[in-house]
């Protein structure tokens, strides 16, 4: 997908950036620059912007926050994302934390649903919560709210897509009301908002998932097509207005000239390992810490998500204890790594976990048997690798 004009890339990026506030699951981050450097780039037509690589960190972590403006008397952030940018792979990792999840907000010792930090401390609360609470360093933030994402989708003209069922809901408590009939047609920028806010009862999140994703395809493809070209100068104000951020102009330059090799297929996404429950009577989402903890060290630290996901394997239960393969594939799930099958080995009595692999993977599997403190055995005629749970490994 050349992009040959870098504002046409980050005008790509930024977009794709606000259709997530409204809900979108998949995200690629790339930064519109403002409108007057956007002329300056324009009389300079093909020439590059000249950066200095070395002020950049080689990852940048971007706290996403998505606010609901209408709702003034909570002021609660709706959706919250964590961004990470790693500038010399090219690939984005993010973490999306359901608003329900339950934390001890930065400045106080009782617990709370995270999106109540917006409502206490607005940006830098829920900044240090969110840092405390993954450990992990933010270094920028964006926001942005409902009407942005309208605006943007308006000004761009609307987004073509088949919806390809009727798509009905009411929710009068918080004012929403979806009536979008199936068939081929141009959503506006409520309809937009509307289409990947719906929640049926029957597929759930899956369904929302999919749709967003056909949402979001249907929309990058209308930001490259010629007719948008023709409404660069209403949508670049649109994008400026509906974004907040502390990114400073030349943080943002310096991005533009190396954010452009970023795609979609280099780009993950993961929601915040946890389950719903009710605690004193409220509903939260109550996080799981060990698969949390793997999760960020995966995607954040060691930086080897992207890497894990070449990696197929087969997860067995070796120990007799029930449920051991059904743990130890969650918990390699959440990083990165393909889980092809679980079940049962042919013996129970693994003193130790066992991995077994083909010759030709040994390299690959090295990480692997690391982490989970395990021995590597040799055996060629499998494509596939295979991890035995043995006694000694604590998966709780």
């Amino acid at each position: 997908m050349p992009l040959n004009n870098r504002w046409i890339s980050y005008l790509l990026v930024i977009l794709v950036v606000v259709l997530l506030i409204g809900g979108v699951n998949l995200v690629v981050f790339r930064y519109l620059d403002s409108e007057s450097s956007l002329n300056n780039i324009r009389q300079k037509e093909k020439a590059e912007v000249e950066v200095d690589d070395e002020e950049l960190e080689e990852r940048l972590n971007i706290l996403v926050l998505g606010i609901d403006a209408e709702a003034e008397e909570s002021k609660r952030s709706d959706t919250i994302l964590l961004v990470s940018l790693d500038l010399t792979t090219n690939q984005v990792g993010v973490i999306s934390i359901p608003r329900d999840t339950r934390v001890k907000l930065a400045d106080r010792d009782s617990y709370h649903k995270v999106n109540a930090a917006y409502a206490y401390g607005g940006v830098d609360l829920t900044k240090k919560t969110v840092e405390e609470f993954l450990d992990v360093s933010i270094d920028h933030y964006l926001k942005v709210d409902y009407q942005g994402f309208i605006d943007v989708v308006d000004a761009l003209g609307g987004v073509e897509l088949e919806i390809e069922q009727d798509l009905y809901y009411v929710d009068r408590a918080d004012d929403l009301y979806i009536d979008l009939k199936a068939g081929t047609r141009k959503l506006n920028g409520e309809e937009s908002l509307k289409y990947v806010r719906f929640r049926d009862n029957q597929l759930g999140d899956i369904g929302r998932v999919q749709r967003q994703q056909g949402f979001l395809k249907a929309a990058v493809d209308q930001v490259l097509s010629s007719q948008t070209i023709l409404r660069l100068p209403g949508l670049i104000k649109e994008v400026n207005n509906a974004v907040m951020t502390d990114l400073k102009l030349t943080e943002k330059l310096q991005l533009a000239s190396i954010i452009n090799q970023f795609s979609l297929e280099q780009v993950q996404m993961e929601l915040l390992p946890g389950i719903p429950n009710y605690i004193a009577g409220v509903s939260y989402w109550v996080p799981l810490e060990q698969k949390i903890e793997a999760l960020v060290d995966a995607m954040f630290n060691k930086r080897n998500y992207f890497n894990n996901q070449e990696l197929d394997l087969v997860v067995l239960n070796g120990s007799g204890e029930p449920g051991q393969a059904q743990k130890a594939a969650d918990l390699l799930s959440v990083q990165g790594y393909s889980i092809q099958g679980i079940g049962n080995a042919a013996r129970f009595n693994y003193p130790q976990t066992t991995i077994i692999s083909p010759q030709d993977e040994l390299e690959e599997v090295e990480e692997l048997a690391n982490y989970l403190n395990s021995k590597v055995l040799v055996e060629d005629g499998n494509s596939i690798v295979k991890v035995i749970v043995g006694k000694s490994t604590n998966f709780h």
